[in-house]
């Protein structure tokens, strides 16, 4: 029973990828062009309509898009694996709550950051300049969010153990270091770098240049 990712290093696929390997689950990548434009040709359309990375096909043939949902449906696939804590926990409604906060509130801001041309149909300079302001404003104050719990809970954001959501975060502030202020977030700081020197995650950061 095996699973496909189509994948692109640096991309939303290395948080997937990262948790079919801490699950022990057998695999196979097909790595996808970006830069090329792979993904917005028929072939990869006909899997996935929106073109978007990671795409995850499932031993029977489902197909599954959204980063959140896949490495929420992993964790429920591979219990005891430390992807997530044990279901029906207090611990697991807090990984539930921050995989799908960081997918509304940090992934789509860093892509508000990086490609406004995509959120506004203001030609001016001035559209884009505050399509980025507002979502660098959002995600400090999501960060925010994010490490007044951990000062209340941490070191970890969903309980006791490193589990994919904290490995999440770190995935997103590789993308964008701007999004959180070292100093005015001290613990999801520390948080990202015991994420990178895990053994098991820092060669697939590694690998996904992150």
């Amino acid at each position: 029973m095996s699973y496909t990712l189509y994948n692109s290093n640096g991309s939303g696929s290395f948080i997937v990828d990262s948790a079919l390997i801490m699950a022990g689950a057998e695999f196979t990548k097909i790595d996808i062009d970006m830069d090329s434009g792979r993904h917005r040709e028929a072939e990869f359309a006909a899997i996935n309509p929106m073109k978007q990375i990671p795409t995850l096909v499932l031993p029977g043939g489902e197909i599954m898009t959204e980063t959140a949902a896949i490495i929420i449906y992993l964790a429920q696939e591979f219990p005891g694996k430390g992807l997530a804590p044990e279901a029906g926990t207090p611990e697991q409604a807090r990984f539930l709550r921050w995989a799908v906060f960081m997918s509304a509130n940090l992934y789509e801001g860093v892509l508000r950051v990086y490609f406004t041309e995509r959120y506004t149909n203001d030609e001016s300079s001035a559209g884009p300049a505050g399509v980025k302001a507002a979502a660098q404003h959002n995600l400090s104050a999501a960060c925010a969010v994010l490490e007044a719990d951990l000062a209340q809970r941490g070191p970890w954001l969903s309980g006791p153990r490193m589990t994919l959501v904290d490995v999440y975060f770190t995935m997103l502030q590789a993308w964008y270091p701007g999004m959180a202020d070292t100093s005015a977030t001290p613990k999801l700081t520390a948080l990202a770098q015991a994420v990178r020197a895990d053994a098991l995650i820092a060669p697939i950061l590694k690998r996904h240049e992150l």
